[in-house]
């Protein structure tokens, strides 16, 4: 079941990439694959061939993520598994993504270079006194942030109010994801209106009204962005604290709809924006243009050292900025996820794969009096005097994980049960009977992988009560 809940990420992911390389191929303005153009060049025979072979080469690519995915499918191991899906995740969209691109805006700067067609002035900053007016003028007041930020302290408060020993994790997870929307108010609502504005012709209305556009938009987005994680968050952490009864697979539905329906938004507002530059340019005279490409690296990477703004627009992708990396504060903001993930995903990974392939061991200690399990972070011990019934059962049927891992293949940890409530388990699914060791505050449930090996276990704890 684990691997076709996978599936939807794999398609999601492709999609992605599919849209991003794809709204490459269309000029915006007089930029095609972040090389600035004269108009009569964007009709060439060499540069429409290069967009053909783009195109194609946009098909290959994106074919070969859906194959390259399909291994999700056939893989046992869920940590295998997961730790497969990261990784390909990460090649797919920040690597592969890019390798057309950059190849072709190479070769377009070289035809460029060797055509002489410049256009405009190079490296020169156009200013418009009237547009200026709009610098940190919120297109949306602040307020409607508080309403994601609001809904994320509901998780926060129910973490508190419901404290739970076995959730203790929860607490910090709860105050890390209000860190999130306060991140996402910080540096995508609030820092998307201090984009640097852009000078599109002599006529001052035409520019107040594309500037004007594109910073709503911006704001409209993260403000969606926000709201559909805080209703993700609210959603799981009423499942986990049991407010609500559904499955995770419903929680999953909602966070890969909510992915979905945040990306539409960013599309959405790219292609707003270039067909607003399409419907008022397409008229006017008084077109600036500007000719820097010299700034930016692959035609995505930007580096100017005489730009003090730290994010600028995007030339690629459906993001509502980049960074410049001659800025001090643009470096950290472009290396920062990167370190962060490094810090969280490596060491998750390497956790993943040591609990996928340790097997959980009992240990029954009649000179200590004591039961032990041994498991990598979901060690667990009991007294032989808190024990009150040992039995065997063929069916246990868990509600929700609170602390632990679960598979198709096993389930070790503290769990809810429908049959025992608060429990510690550490079973093979398939692998009947269970045996059920009714402790005084709590239920242990444990077996192993063969039903011969489960009963030696059995006779011996059923020894220690007789």
């Amino acid at each position: 079941m684990m691997n076709f809940i996978l599936i939807p990420a794999v398609v999601m992911i492709s999609t992605v990439v599919y849209f991003t390389m794809k709204g490459a191929a269309k000029p915006r303005r007089n930029i095609l694959f972040g090389i600035t153009l004269p108009k009569e060049a964007l009709e060439d025979e060499r540069v429409l061939k290069i967009i053909g072979e783009y195109k194609w080469s946009v098909n290959i690519c994106v074919l070969g993520s859906v194959l390259t995915g399909l291994p999700i499918l056939f893989i046992d191991k869920t940590a295998i598994n997961m730790v497969y899906l990261i990784v390909w995740g990460l090649i797919t969209s920040e690597w592969l993504v890019k390798q057309p691109y950059k190849h072709v805006n190479r070769r377009l700067k070289k035809i460029k270079e060797e055509n002489e067609w410049f256009i405009g002035e190079k490296r020169v900053v156009s200013m418009d006194t009237k547009v200026s007016k709009l610098k940190n003028k919120m297109p949306i007041p602040d307020k409607y942030m508080l309403i994601p930020i609001g809904i994320s302290l509901i998780p926060l408060t129910m973490s508190f109010v419901k404290y739970d020993t076995d959730l203790k994790y929860a607490n910090v997870v709860a105050i890390i994801l209000v860190g999130v929307l306060v991140f996402l108010y910080l540096v995508g609502f609030k820092d998307s209106n201090k984009l640097k504005l852009k000078v599109y012709s002599n006529n001052s209305e035409i520019n107040y009204i594309l500037n004007k556009e594109e910073k709503y938009l911006n704001s409209i987005v993260w403000f969606i962005t926000s709201l559909t994680a805080s209703i993700v968050f609210l959603f799981t952490f009423s499942l986990v604290y049991e407010v609500i009864n559904v499955s995770y697979y419903f929680i999953s539905f909602i966070a890969i709809l909510a992915s979905i329906i945040s990306f539409i938004g960013f599309v959405y507002k790219d292609n707003r924006i270039k067909s607003l530059e399409d419907e008022l340019l397409r008229m006017d005279s008084e077109i600036i243009y500007t000719d820097d490409d010299d700034y930016w690296i692959d035609g995505y990477k930007y580096y100017n050292e005489n730009d003090f703004n730290s994010k600028v627009s995007p030339r690629f992708g459906f993001n509502a900025y980049t960074y410049n990396l001659a800025t001090k504060k643009g470096k950290i903001l472009y290396y920062m996820p990167i370190i962060i993930c490094a810090v969280i995903i490596i060491p998750l990974c390497f956790n993943l794969l040591e609990m996928d392939f340790s097997d959980h061991k009992i240990t029954i200690s009649k000179e200590n009096n004591s039961i032990g399990i041994d498991y990598p972070y979901y060690d667990y011990e009991v007294s032989v005097g808190e024990i009150e019934e040992v039995s065997l059962v063929e069916e246990v049927n868990f509600k929700i994980r609170t602390n632990g891992i679960s598979t198709d293949e096993y389930s070790r940890g503290s769990f809810k049960s429908v049959q025992y409530g608060k429990c510690k388990a550490y079973i093979y699914n398939e692998s009947k009977p269970y045996i059920v060791v009714k402790l005084k505050n709590t239920y242990l449930i444990y077996n192993e992988r063969t039903k011969d090996e489960t009963m030696k276990v059995y006779n011996e704890l059923k020894s220690l009560v007789d």
